[in-house]
């Protein structure tokens, strides 16, 4: 765009061949003037009064991405999500051994009360929101702001699931109706280079949007303290920072090709470096997430290595060829039982191209449970076909037995007998009760100030001893409007009144 300013002459005596040129420099202005007006759309001169106008340009038909829209189409269905955790630490930390704990046991252990920004993005409308795992691991509280200042608390959202393996969480907003959301794209469709545009709330500013590309897919292998197990992330320059976990990563179209989950940066602030977990395998989780709480993995019961070029060499490979050598099969596992043997070359699985260890992880662990998969492999210099039937990942079984058995729906608490690990996590020095080992966002002990960590030794007058104890506290007690316990922490005992309805 031209700039223009008004320039006021002073009236001077000029040669003749002076003023010849003068006047052809002025027609070449006038020209580029005329020029220059036809390349955008308006132009309002200053006026008399020296009043600077605006210039208005043709964004629509710039060819580039309309990103004006789109943030208008995104945003509706973004939201701040913040969250708050309890976390007990021993006061000597730096001496923390069995020594010093058992010294020290009488001291109260330090709480540090931990607050986590995050984002997230509904994706019905009836109030389903997908975020990070990592943005409300371990909260005791749980608050969610929509673009239009409505605010949602403990009560008022249920954690549907979370799956710590890929990072991600499936939260509903209750009692709520006709909410703007997005819908998902197709992550293996786009393109390094393709125009992305990521949403969320860096540093606690809502509704912030920012525009990048495609840099890369299928990165692996990214050193995140609290990153997901299986990774298989987009990478983008879209501006990503503290904040933007959770949010969206969309296509021109506005569909989400990507949840925004980590950056690379020597900082700590954004260097163009940001990671989003691929939309294919977010929908994946969050299917199983809604439809049982949790997220059932194959499992094949091999222990995978990366191909050397020197093995690719060994075993008569090209150095262009890919696969994965199978280091160690484990004993009755669905492997074993299928014949794999120790070093054999995995090539191709359930008819997809094994390219490296993390990609054959992901595969196994998306396959459905109970299915039978053909496995081409490598094996004394020809290729076998072999087949063999997926189980199921072992985590999930206990994870299964493990919520049976303890979990309470009455209190909205899960609770355990006293162990050794607890005693020594929450600084417990009692051998009988129920020790609190996590509580659930809306659960009604949490107004009345119950943590995780606390023990329950009494409800109303009936002594708690164990988790059998427990379970006729709650039958006898259930119906009730409001119920008396006592917690032992530490060497206090806290009397509480829980509101139950």
């Amino acid at each position: 765009m031209n700039r223009y300013k008004i320039i006021f002459l002073e009236k001077r005596r000029y040669s003749m061949k002076r003023n010849v040129m003068i006047f052809f420099i002025i027609l070449s202005v006038f020209i580029l003037g005329i020029i220059s007006a036809k390349i955008v759309d308006r132009v309002e001169a200053q006026s008399a009064s020296g009043e600077i106008k605006t210039v208005s340009l043709d964004y629509q038909n710039s060819g580039y991405p309309n990103f004006r829209d789109l943030a208008k189409k995104v945003t509706p269905s973004v939201v701040h999500i913040s969250s708050e955790s309890v976390v007990k630490v021993s006061p000597f930390l730096p001496f923390d051994d069995p020594f010093f704990r058992e010294f020290f046991k009488d001291f109260p252990q330090l709480e540090n009360k931990n607050t986590s920004l995050g984002t997230g993005f509904l994706i019905s409308s009836d109030g389903y929101i997908v975020t990070n795992y990592h943005v409300i691991k371990g909260a005791q509280k749980i608050s969610i702001k929509l673009p239009d200042g409505r605010e949602f608390k403990n009560k008022d959202i249920e954690i549907v699931g979370k799956d710590e393996r890929t990072d991600i969480a499936l939260l509903k907003l209750k009692k709520v109706k006709n909410m703007p959301f997005l819908n998902f794209g197709d992550s293996d469709n786009i393109e390094v280079g393709d125009w992305v545009m990521a949403a969320g709330n860096p540093f606690g500013f809502d509704g912030t949007i920012t525009v990048g590309v495609i840099s890369a897919k299928n990165r692996t292998n990214i050193n995140l303290s609290e990153g997901p197990v299986y990774q298989d992330f987009i990478q983008t320059d879209a501006s990503i920072n503290p904040g933007n976990s959770g949010g969206p990563l969309v296509d021109i179209y506005g569909n989400v090709v990507g949840v925004n989950t980590a950056i690379a940066s020597p900082s700590g602030g954004n260097v163009g470096i940001g990671f989003a977990i691929p939309s294919n395998m977010v929908v994946m989780v969050i299917n199983q997430l809604k439809d049982k709480g949790l997220v059932s993995r194959g499992y094949l019961g091999i222990y995978p290595q990366e191909l050397t070029s020197e093995l690719k060499k060994k075993f008569g490979m090209k150095e262009d060829e890919t696969g994965i050598l199978v280091s160690q099969v484990e004993d009755n596992s669905p492997a074993s039982k299928a014949g794999l043997k120790e070093g054999d070359i995995i090539l191709e699985f359930d008819g997809k191209k094994v390219e490296n260890v993390s990609q054959f992880r992901i595969l196994v662990a998306q396959t459905k449970v109970g299915k039978d998969v053909k496995i081409l492999i490598l094996r004394d210099g020809k290729r076998i076909s072999i087949d063999a039937k997926i189980g199921e990942l072992k985590e999930n079984v206990a994870q299964k037995n493990e919520e049976e058995k303890i979990e309470s729906k009455w209190l909205g608490i899960v609770v355990d007998d006293i162990k050794d690990e607890y005693k020594n996590q929450f600084n417990i020095n009692v051998d009988k009760g129920v020790v609190i080992t996590s509580i659930e966002n809306d659960s009604p002990v949490i107004d009345a100030g119950i943590r995780v960590g606390d023990v329950i030794v009494k409800i109303e007058d009936m002594k708690i001893t164990n988790l059998t104890d427990y379970k006729n506290a709650e039958k006898k007690f259930g119906k009730n409007e409001d119920v008396l316990l006592t917690v032992k922490r530490g060497n206090l005992n806290i009397w509480v009144v829980v509101k139950t309805k």
